[in-house]
């Protein structure tokens, strides 16, 4: 069964929390959809990926190239034809409840200072658990992620 966790961002900006999630995602040797909203730039998270430490490479590609297979991490506006092991969920990118159980795990990331962005955090886990789906909510503390119940 998939498991969808919720990651509140409370201190950390997004460009610095999601490299992390990346890794964590790549070290369980998983796949992995990153997929941002519709109105969002592609660039500035392309650039946050790449530019995070030297020993945490996190090689990845858009959406339109021809070799999707050849990269760990593929980002993307809307679901990919082909499904990866995680979804990543990002500047109120669309998910809806019944492609969660294509995946492993699914992660949506939210700012809490982005008023919209929790809005659609909270009707999405409202959602979701109406589902009956199995969903963790984590938030930041003193620096590291805190499963809260």
């Amino acid at each position: 069964m998939s498991e969808v966790y919720f990651y509140h961002l409370t201190q950390t900006r997004l460009e610095v929390a999601l490299p992390k999630i990346l890794e964590r995602a790549l070290s369980a040797d998983w796949s992995v959809e990153l997929r941002i909203g519709i109105k969002a730039e592609e660039e500035p998270i392309s650039d946050a990926i790449w530019k995070g430490p030297d020993e945490s490479f996190l090689p990845h590609c858009s959406e339109d190239n021809d070799k999707l297979h050849d990269y760990p991490i593929v980002l993307s506006k809307s679901p990919l034809s082909e499904v990866r092991d995680c979804l990543i969920v990002i500047d109120q990118a669309e998910l809806q409840e019944n492609e969660v159980q294509k995946f492993k795990r699914v992660c949506l990331l939210f700012d809490s200072k982005n008023e919209i962005e929790l809005m659609n955090a909270r009707v999405t886990w409202k959602s979701l658990l109406d589902a009956g789906l199995k969903t963790s909510y984590w938030a930041e503390d003193n620096g590291k992620w805190t499963k809260k119940d």
